[in-house]
């Protein structure tokens, strides 16, 4: 029987600057499943990303009702940076969550943040270049990354913290027709070596051989 990554229950989230938020979602997410969310600008894709992967209550105050449990964790009660162990997220522009200059350096940034030990580290980080076959990116500053490039990067490093939930928010949004073919590639060896996939995205041809399901939100809900 697999196990639930995520669970929310009558779960809603309003921010305290009255913008927009999600109200009365259901939803459960099982490990190894690849699950699509979408719908228009502004249906509430992205806070619900944000519950999962901890930015919100962390990073982003507000009120919550109902629950929105992650790995086990109810979100309204772990303390900050609970999740960074079993979720990494990859954003619409990667730079953002770089901390150092070089790919060499970037890929092992959040493991060794999480405290874990150097060999432990070395060893991921050889069998993370082998399996994503990025070894031509680790001579490249992070400046010289296309933004297909930085994708990779970013995933490779979460990828190395052996995360359990990966979510990414509109990874296309800046690629082209062949950075994405390549970012769907990728996404497919994940999804083949059992890890669970959360992607919020308008667009999603890219990886229409690799997704279980589509959940479509409207409106701050969940409407199909």
């Amino acid at each position: 029987m697999q196990n639930e990554k995520v669970i929310c229950n009558k779960f809603s989230f309003a921010y305290d600057s009255n913008s927009f938020g999600i109200h009365d979602i259901d939803l459960t997410i099982q490990e190894g499943e690849f699950i699509v969310l979408t719908g228009k600008s502004g249906c509430g894709k992205t806070t619900l990303t944000r519950c999962i992967n901890g930015l919100i209550p962390d990073f982003f105050e507000g009120t919550i009702t109902g629950s929105c449990r992650v790995c086990g964790m109810d979100i309204s009660e772990h303390e900050t940076g609970d999740d960074s162990s079993y979720v990494g997220s990859v954003f619409q522009d990667p730079r953002s969550q770089f901390f150092t200059l070089h790919v060499k350096t970037e890929i092992p940034f959040p493991s060794e943040n999480l405290g874990t030990p150097s060999s432990v580290i070395q060893d991921r980080f050889r069998n993370t270049v082998k399996q994503l076959n990025i070894s031509n990116l680790l001579k490249k500053s992070i400046f010289e990354l296309s933004s297909g490039e930085k994708q990779k990067v970013a995933i490779a490093s979460i990828y190395t913290a052996n995360v359990q939930i990966y979510v990414l928010d509109e990874p296309s949004a800046n690629l082209d027709s062949d950075a994405m073919v390549r970012l769907g590639s990728l996404l497919y060896r994940l999804k083949e070596a059992g890890h669970t996939i959360i992607l919020s995205e308008h667009r999603f041809h890219y990886v229409r051989d690799s997704f279980d399901r589509m959940v479509f939100m409207e409106d701050g809900e969940i409407s199909s």
